[in-house]
C-alpha cells in the first residue's frame, strides 16, 4: 500500500515528506518535481513568503541513481524564511519572542489550541499553515510520473474568481493541455486580464476573493476503486483528500448539484456500443465515477475555495485575557484560488495511485 506523509512547520526549518509503498525500478525526474513546485509558487495572487522561498526539491533516501529502490521516498524541501525565524522556531533552544495569544477566526487556532492545551497559538499555526502545501506538491508530482506510464493526465484550471467566470463546460483533453501553462488554465487572454485586475484591486484594497477550481483526469482506466468496501469508493477518497486542502470548503462531482435541482427523472449517462470502441458512456454526467469505481471517462471534480480568512476583517478573544482583540496578522496571498488549482492536481495524483495499487487488479 501506498502511503504519504509530511511533517515540517511553516517558519521551521523545512518541510519533510515521505512515500511508502513505491515499487522498485521507476525513474523519477527530480526537474519535473521542481517544475511542479514552481507552478504553486508562480501562479497569480501569491503572497510576500513565495519573493522570500526558491522552492526546490532534495532527495534525502529512496533513490539511488535516480531510480526507486522500493524503501521509503524522503523528499525535503529547505525553508529560507527560517533564517529570519529562527530564534522563535528553534527546535530545541526557548523560543525568544512574544507568545500569539490571539486566534485567527477562519483559521485552526483556536481549536488546535484547545485540543492540544497550547498556550501560545504559533504552535498551531506553524503546521496548520499552507505552506505544508508544497511537500504535497512535491508528492503529487512523484505520484503523477507513476500515472503518467499508465497514460494518466491531470489538469486544473479556475472556473471562476469571485464573480468572474472564467471557463465553463467539459472540454476535450487537448483543450486542456493548451491551457496548462495559462496563469489560470482558462487560456482566454481577456478573461486573464479580468481576473488579474480583480486580484490587484483585492490587493490594493486588503480584501481577499475566494472562487471554484476544476481538477480533471483522463484516460483512467475501468475498475478504479471499489463498490465492496466503503472505505475505498474512489468518490469518497477523493472528495476526503481534497477537502483536507487548506481552504477548499466545498467539493463536486461532474454535474452533481445541477443534476440535483433538475425535474425528476434520470441522471446517470447511458451505456452503448459499437464496433470500434466496444461498451462505452454517452455523456458524462457522473464525471467518471458510478459506485466507487473509474468508468473510464474524464474524472472531473469541482472545488470551492474561500476567501484568505486572514485578510477577512474579524474580531477575536485573547485566550489569555478574555479581552476582545484583533487577530493575530500573518503573511497571506491575496487570493488561494489559482495555488489551491495546482495543488488539488497534486492530491489527485497521489489518490489516483494509491487507487491503481490497490486491490486484486494492482497497476504496479
Amino acid at each position: 500500500m501506498i502511503r504519504f506523509l509530511t511533517a515540517g512547520e511553516s517558519h521551521g526549518r523545512g518541510l519533510t515528506g515521505i512515500i511508502e509503498g513505491l515499487p522498485a525500478g521507476v525513474y523519477i525526474d527530480v526537474a519535473k518535481i521542481d517544475a511542479q513546485l514552481a507552478r504553486r509558487q508562480r501562479v497569480p495572487g501569491r503572497g510576500g513568503r513565495m519573493s522570500i522561498e526558491a522552492d526546490q526539491v532534495k532527495i534525502l533516501a529512496g533513490l539511488r541513481g535516480g531510480y526507486t529502490l522500493g524503501s521509503p521516498l524522503a523528499l525535503y524541501i529547505e525553508n529560507k524564511d527560517y533564517a529570519n525565524w529562527e530564534s522563535l522556531m528553534h527546535p530545541t533552544e526557548a523560543a525568544m519572542g512574544d507568545k500569539v495569544t490571539t486566534p485567527r477566526p477562519g483559521h485552526a487556532d483556536y481549536p488546535g489550541a484547545v485540543k492540544y492545551g497550547f498556550t501560545d497559538i504559533r504552535n498551531v499555526i506553524e503546521r496548520a499553515s499552507a505552506r505544508d502545501t508544497a511537500m504535497r506538491t512535491a508528492q503529487g508530482a512523484v505520484a503523477r510520473q507513476l500515472l503518467s506510464r499508465l497514460g494518466v493526465e491531470i489538469y486544473s484550471r479556475v472556473n471562476c474568481l469571485g464573480p468572474l467566470t472564467l471557463a465553463t463546460g467539459v472540454q476535450e483533453i487537448e483543450r486542456w493541455r493548451e491551457a496548462a501553462s495559462e496563469p489560470y488554465g482558462c487560456g482566454d487572454k481577456e478573461l486573464q486580464q479580468a481576473a488579474d485586475a480583480l486580484i490587484a484591486t483585492c490587493r490594493q484594497e486588503l480584501q481577499s476573493v475566494g472562487g471554484i477550481i476544476e481538477v480533471v483526469a483522463f484516460n483512467l482506466p475501468v475498475g478504479w476503486g471499489s463498490y465492496v468496501h466503503a472505505d475505498r469508493r474512489l468518490d469518497g477518497r477523493i472528495a476526503g483528500d481534497l477537502m483536507s486542502i487548506p481552504g477548499i470548503k466545498g467539493v463536486e462531482f461532474g454535474a452533481a448539484f445541477a443534476l440535483a435541482r433538475q425535474e425528476a427523472g434520470a441522471s446517470g449517462d447511458d451505456l452503448a456500443w459499437d464496433a470500434e470502441r466496444g461498451i462505452s458512456y454517452q455523456g458524462n454526467n457522473n464525471a467518471g465515477l458510478a459506485g466507487g469505481v473509474t468508468t473510464g471517462q474524464p474524472l472531473l471534480v469541482r472545488c470551492a475555495v474561500k476567501a484568505t480568512p486572514t485578510l477577512t476583517p474579524s474580531k477575536t478573544v485573547d485566550i489569555v485575557t478574555k479581552e476582545v482583540a484583533r487577530p493575530v496578522a500573518e503573511r497571506s496571498d491575496t487570493t488561494l484560488v489559482p495555488a489551491t488549482a495546482v495543488v488539488a492536481e497534486a492530491v489527485l495524483a497521489m489518490t489516483l495511485l494509491v487507487a491503481a495499487h490497490t486491490g486484486p487488479d494492482s497497476y504496479y
